[in-house]
């Protein structure tokens, strides 16, 4: 995660990001996380254990990170329909 602190300190990022480790055995909602976070402009980023990302909230999308080479770090973002 190394390359993801130092990718955001680049850009110039100082605030709070979110990082959410994906546990496929967990139940966890994130529907209340992005409704504050997004809005506060506060990047979150899962990083998948799975076969696939967990389900994204209603109007949000996980993009896959490429720049991660084992390709399991995804960001949420807002969907535009």
């Amino acid at each position: 995660m190394e390359w993801l602190a130092l990718s955001l300190m680049a850009a110039g990022y100082e605030a709070r990001a979110h990082i959410v480790w994906d546990n496929p055995e967990a139940s966890e909602s994130l529907d209340a996380l992005p409704k504050g976070s997004l809005r506060r402009h506060e990047p979150v980023f899962p990083y998948r254990c799975g076969d696939r990302p967990m389900p994204s909230p209603i109007g949000y999308y996980w993009r896959l990170m490429t720049e991660y080479p084992t390709l399991r770090v995804y960001q949420l973002e807002l969907q535009n329909d």
